[in-house]
């Protein structure tokens, strides 16, 4: 634990998950149970890398994050839960969500989302690749998939050559999903980053 969530935890009596209040370490109202058993249904049972769950029952990483605001958590959990059944492959899928973890230096996201990916066959040497920031040695749409990834990341958007592109060899609407699950990844990034959100064994008990 660090010195602000131990500040903060010494003025205000609550537990903190980093330096957000650890909502689901206290009483929780209808909404807030309601959408941790959908959280727990979904994610946990080794859905990706790291439990939603700890042992004492609490929520952890963006999952607890979620739950600070059950109505605008239950919608983030369902528009991430959609790519399961979408038009990307899973391992498309987690190599967006991986390329994401590193520009958004999310370890929690990388923990999580590796594992899956490798489960999905990707190899350790894309992994490492990934994780330095290098272009890994891959083929097929899975290059082109990393390839928008990365000029969404360092760019914000698609020239039109990496565009037509892109829609040739993906066809748009895989397109289109990459290009809503790098902002959703974007955005947990954004609010563990704000909450300082540690890695499991990191968390103040």
């Amino acid at each position: 634990m660090n010195a602000s969530a131990r500040l903060g935890r010494a003025r205000l009596g609550e537990p903190r998950l980093g330096r957000a209040p650890w909502t689901t370490a206290g009483e929780l109202d209808p909404d807030q149970a309601r959408l941790k058993e959908q959280i727990d249904a979904t994610w946990g049972g080794g859905a990706v890398g790291l439990s939603p769950i700890d042992p004492s029952g609490r929520l952890v990483g963006p999952f607890d994050l979620m739950a600070a605001s059950p109505h605008v958590g239950a919608a983030v959990l369902a528009l991430a839960s959609s790519f399961r059944d979408a038009e990307l492959s899973v391992a498309e899928r987690e190599l967006v969500i991986l390329v994401v973890a590193v520009a958004e230096r999310a370890d929690f996201m990388w923990e999580g989302h590796l594992p899956v990916g490798v489960a999905a066959g990707m190899s350790t040497e894309i992994g490492e690749a990934l994780r330095r920031g290098e272009t890994p040695q891959l083929g097929g749409p899975l290059a082109t998939v990393h390839r928008v990834a990365r000029a969404l990341i360092d760019d914000g958007d698609l020239d039109d050559a990496t565009f037509e592109s892109a829609v040739e060899e993906l066809g748009w609407p895989r397109v289109q999903e990459i290009v809503w699950l790098t902002g959703l990844y974007q955005a947990f990034g954004l609010a563990m980053r704000v909450a300082r959100t540690p890695l499991p064994e990191q968390e103040d008990t």
